[in-house]
This record gives structure tokens, C-alpha cells and sequence, in this order.
């Protein structure tokens, strides 16, 4: 089960797969859910009271089903539906997650959702060294999704905290 430091990212993650995609994630993955490499990265920039980006990550077995039940059809098995159906759960989750760790009166601009192939956290290591990290990983289908939220600037301002 998720720890209280991630319990917003947990939330958002959850709630985004559940209601956008009708997948429900588990907090705890299966032997195979834990080996399924990461095949797609999705990646949304944020600016606002904090500065950051939110880092969503899945494996291939997690990719028809979420693009079919987003767009409401059987057979959604091409590659572009399937990086789109992507792109749009980080969105969400990411506008999802923000307002419960910076207050619902916060206003954030987010970039659009930026698509890589594989298992990429582009993070550089100086932001590395000093950023607020939190991270989810579940159980999702037979695959798994693995969220990463970066707070690189103005994680002073956190109501709640990302890391104990």
C-alpha cells in the first residue's frame, strides 16, 4: 500500500486509470506485472507556484486496453491511438495530482504531453540532486504503470509533502 508521502500521486493515479481508462491499478503488482519492461514514456512539463514535471511510464501490455476503453472501441491496437491514450492519462493525472499538493487555488500551466519509446525519466541530475520526488508504481492489466512527479523548483510551498 502506498506510504502517506505518496498518498496524492496514489489518488491521482488511481482515480485517472479507474475513471479515464475503466483499468483498475494495484498498489500490488503480480511476478509478471513486476517484470513487464516500460515500453512507453509520457512526459508533462508544469510552471506555476512549483515547477516541475510528471513522469508516466508503462509497459506494452497496459496499451490496448487503455486506448480501447478511452475511446470506446474493440480493436484500438495502433501504435498512435495507443501513445495518444498515454499522453492523455498523464495529462490527467497530472492535473489531477496538483492541486492536492499545492492547494486548490493554485494555477498551473501544463505542456503537452512529450512521448518517448522505452523506460525514460529525463530528469537532469542537478534538478535530480535537488527536486521533490514522489513515485507510484502499480499493477495495471497484465503490465504495470510506474508515475514519477518531479518538483524541481518552489517545493517550499507544498502543502502536503512528497518525501518523509
Amino acid at each position: 500500500m502506498p506510504t502517506s508521502t505518496t498518498s496524492p500521486l496514489w489518488q491521482a493515479t488511481a482515480q485517472t486509470f479507474e475513471e479515464l481508462a475503466l483499468l483498475f491499478p494495484d498498489a500490488t503488482l503480480t511476478e509478471r506485472q513486476a517484470r513487464a519492461p516500460l515500453a512507453l514514456t509520457a512526459i508533462v512539463e508544469f510552471t506555476g507556484p512549483m515547477r516541475g514535471r510528471l513522469v508516466l511510464r508503462v509497459s506494452a501490455e497496459v496499451l490496448p486496453s487503455a486506448a480501447a476503453n478511452m475511446l470506446g472501441e474493440d480493436d484500438a491496437q495502433h501504435a498512435p491511438l495507443q501513445r495518444d491514450a498515454v499522453g492523455e492519462l498523464a495529462n490527467v493525472i497530472c492535473g489531477n495530482v496538483l492541486p492536492a499538493v499545492a492547494g486548490a487555488e493554485a494555477v498551473f500551466l501544463l505542456s503537452a504531453p512529450r512521448l518517448e519509446t522505452g523506460d525514460v525519466v529525463p530528469v537532469r541530475e542537478a534538478d535530480r540532486a535537488m527536486a521533490q520526488h514522489a513515485a507510484v508504481e502499480v499493477g495495471v492489466e497484465d503490465g504495470r504503470a510506474v508515475v514519477d512527479l518531479w518538483i524541481v523548483e518552489g517545493a517550499d510551498a507544498l502543502l502536503v509533502p512528497l518525501a518523509a
